[in-house]
């Protein structure tokens, strides 16, 4: 009798037509054990995800197995669609998109424990309480009530781990399930899967960029790059391999901590061209109101580079929310130098941009990149056919992108290529400032670096002004001239990037640093 969850026999999947077909998994022949760790490393875009789908039968439209064989031991007569939300359960790098945007998180949460179990509605109140308190969301008020848009990137990715263990499966797929997730929150989070994974004994694919957490959490390591498989093993054996230079430049980023290379290039005496002043906001009211901004108070100057960090919950996507004026704010003013003539804004803007974390939620997938590029310029008025296409063209080439992916749809391109796409698309509209929101923390760490680089050569060229948010102060730190500490919704450390670092003067500045790691090791500041 064998101890095989899963085996995986000489698989090929493509997506394309008859006439152009793209190879997406090629030759895949690997084993997943009973109750086993394994981890599942490559570079963006090596086909991570979509071995995950394969595995829950979710393979995407337009995609198809040539050949190969997928065989389980859950049930020999079911079908792997008919066991998810039973024995499979899968928490999503993108919990926007997983989630029911229709649905409170309470509703979504009652269905998936009463197609499991069958419970009562005391039952299934009792479980949901019990699984809420585990992922530490049980001090939010009126949680179950609200709706996914209502909660931070941090909160959802939450209540998707609490969802997904709540049914006791034989086998979940973490896929970057800690991406939005500060350092603190991220080891509670990894360290509760694996105590209850323990408990439970269930299998977990953990698919990760951060090697520190597939070194640290898993048994084997798969390694793929374009498709295919280049190495299976314990992880001792992998992270010490040095016969594979493509294993090797992994490993290699894993052990290099990111050099100082703090900044603050940006002249202290130019004029600021962001100004937020007493910024305000509360959600719900009365008893049950809760403070998401209080009082926020800072400025962006001219080429320079805010930072802005804290922990999942701190405000920072309610910052974002209103600076671009998607959300309503209570009370506060947000001004911006247009030419040298300051204006409230009080709308959504062309002057400001965003770059999101979630690069393939933030493109419509049923459009072509071409299309995508195009519509910002629309929107602003330009309706010349022969401008657009420089404009998009001009703009591909700033971000390093072929012409030739103009013609692809977002779910052909690699996670490096969407992004470089959002940034295409945000600085078609020339702004004069972009807010990065979390904009590499779903790349691996060659990739990051990539991006990293071609945004400081943008704000070089063009002269822009950056809010950088991350939870990773280790990419901050090679950021920003100036940061900003958020803390429930307050503004506590303000300052030069170096003297914020270096000198904290607040213990949950101090606790952020000391919590954060750069690939296992302290960040060098």
């Amino acid at each position: 009798m064998n101890n095989f969850l899963y085996e995986i026999d000489n698989l090929e999947l493509r997506s394309g037509s008859k006439a152009s077909q793209k190879i997406i998994l090629n030759k895949i022949s690997v084993n997943i054990n009973k109750n086993e760790r394994l981890g599942l490393i490559g570079e963006t875009g090596s086909g991570k995800s979509m071995f995950g789908s394969v595995l829950m039968d979710m393979i995407p439209i337009g995609c198809f197995i040539k050949r190969g064989f997928v065989t389980h031991s859950f049930d020999e007569i079911s079908k792997l669609s008919n066991l998810r939300g039973v024995k499979l359960s899968l928490i999503s790098q993108d919990p926007m998109n997983a989630l029911n945007p229709l649905q409170t998180i309470g509703k979504q949460f009652a269905i998936i424990i009463e197609k499991r179990f069958g419970y009562n509605n005391t039952k299934i109140n009792t479980n949901i309480a019990h699984w809420i308190q585990k992922v530490h969301l049980h001090n939010i008020p009126n949680l179950l009530e609200r709706y996914p848009h209502q909660l931070s990137g941090g909160q959802m990715q939450r209540v998707m781990i609490a969802m997904a263990i709540s049914i006791e499966p034989e086998f979940i797929i973490a896929d970057e399930i800690t991406t939005g997730l500060d350092a603190n929150l991220k080891m509670e989070i990894l360290n509760l899967l694996f105590s209850i994974q323990r408990k439970l004994k269930f299998t977990v694919l953990l698919i990760s960029h951060d090697l520190n957490s597939i070194r640290k959490y898993c048994d084997r390591i798969m390694v793929l790059k374009s498709g295919k498989i280049i190495k299976v093993g314990d992880t001792k054996t992998i992270m010490k391999n040095k016969s594979n230079n493509y294993i090797k430049t992994l490993t290699k980023d894993f052990q290099k901590s990111r050099k100082n290379s703090l900044r603050n290039k940006y002249d202290k005496r130019s004029k600021p061209i962001l100004y937020v002043k007493n910024l305000c906001k509360t959600y719900g009211g009365g008893k049950e109101a809760i403070t998401a901004l209080n009082n926020i108070t800072f400025n962006v100057h001219e080429r320079e580079t805010l930072g802005v960090i804290g922990e999942s919950g701190s405000g920072k996507t309610t910052l974002v929310k209103s600076i671009l004026n998607i959300i309503e704010r209570n009370s506060g003013n947000i001004k911006i130098d247009i030419k040298n003539n300051i204006k409230n804004l009080i709308s959504p803007t062309n002057e400001i941009g965003a770059v999101f974390q979630d690069s393939h939620g933030s493109l419509n997938p049923m459009m072509e990149v071409y299309d995508i590029l195009c519509e910002p310029l629309f929107l602003k008025g330009d309706k010349s056919q022969s401008n657009m296409k420089k404009e998009v063209m001009t703009q591909l080439k700033n971000v390093h992108l072929s012409p030739d992916l103009l013609t692809s749809l977002p779910s052909e391109l690699s996670g490096g290529q969407r992004q470089r796409v959002s940034i295409a698309r945000a600085l078609l509209v020339n702004p004069s400032v972009l807010i990065l929101d979390e904009p590499t923390s779903a790349l691996d760490l060659t990739t990051q670096n990539k991006i990293l680089n071609l945004l400081k050569n943008i704000q070089e060229q063009k002269n822009l002004s950056y809010i950088f948010i991350s939870h990773d102060i280790g990419v901050v730190s090679e950021m920003a001239d100036r940061i900003a500490v958020l803390y429930r919704g307050n503004i506590i450390e303000y300052g030069e990037a170096n003297e914020v670092l270096n000198n904290a003067s607040h213990d949950y500045t101090k606790k952020l640093i000391d919590s954060n790691l750069w690939m296992g090791k302290e960040i060098n500041i």
